[in-house]
């Protein structure tokens, strides 16, 4: 998970810090990014703001933190199963659990509603959550393409794209269901453009 550096002081508790990412966590559930405020996180946490704005320097920056902190929901360690098909079913699979659960979609499709709005949060975003879910995606289909299940010529940063785009079009537009059966009838679409079998 990348760190995040934006506390503008030394944190003092670790048991308050806790507690802020905590209430923090929840009120974007509760509320979404919008409508949540320092003073909702001071009053559910138990600190006082002055707290909160001498650690972040924006509500923006607590918000990416908290969201960071959030277990497994920024990125899956690469799997490799010795089938590239499997391990991007398993990737888009995980991807498309945690944005079906409440605490994932819903704190997603706020904070993407509101990157064009919040140069800081979007410019975070950018920086911790799109380059690890890249990152990851890509080099299980680099090892395919080592292996030669995936053509030479074939754009993978395409196929990424494809992959997490038809994700994040159900999340964020369409409503469809995000389930295990769409994971891997997507997964199974782009693979049959880019592997070798399916030119063969």
């Amino acid at each position: 998970m990348a760190e995040v550096t934006s506390e503008r002081g030394r944190r003092r508790s670790e048991r308050s810090h806790k507690a802020i990412i905590t209430a923090t966590q929840e009120l974007l559930v509760e509320r979404g990014y919008r409508a949540l405020t320092i003073e909702a996180v001071a009053a559910r946490a138990g600190v006082g703001k002055q707290t909160i704005y001498r650690w972040w320097l924006s509500r923006a920056a607590l918000v990416l933190e908290a969201y960071l902190a959030g277990s497994n929901t920024v990125s899956l360690p690469p799997p490799d199963s010795g089938s590239t098909r499997e391990d991007v079913r398993a990737m888009i699979g995980w991807l498309a659990a945690v944005l079906a659960q409440p605490t994932g979609g819903r704190v997603v499709a706020g904070l993407v509603g509101d990157l064009q709005h919040d140069p800081v949060l979007a410019e975070g975003f950018r920086q911790n959550v799109v380059p690890a879910r890249r990152q990851a995606m890509l080099a299980v289909l680099e090892r395919g393409r080592e292996r030669g299940e995936i053509l030479p010529d074939a754009d993978l940063a395409l196929a990424v794209d494809t992959l997490h785009g038809a994700v994040f079009y159900r999340l964020l537009l369409s409503g469809e269901p995000l389930d295990a059966e769409f994971a891997e009838r997507v997964a199974d679409q782009v693979l049959d453009g880019v592997t070798a079998r399916s030119r063969s």
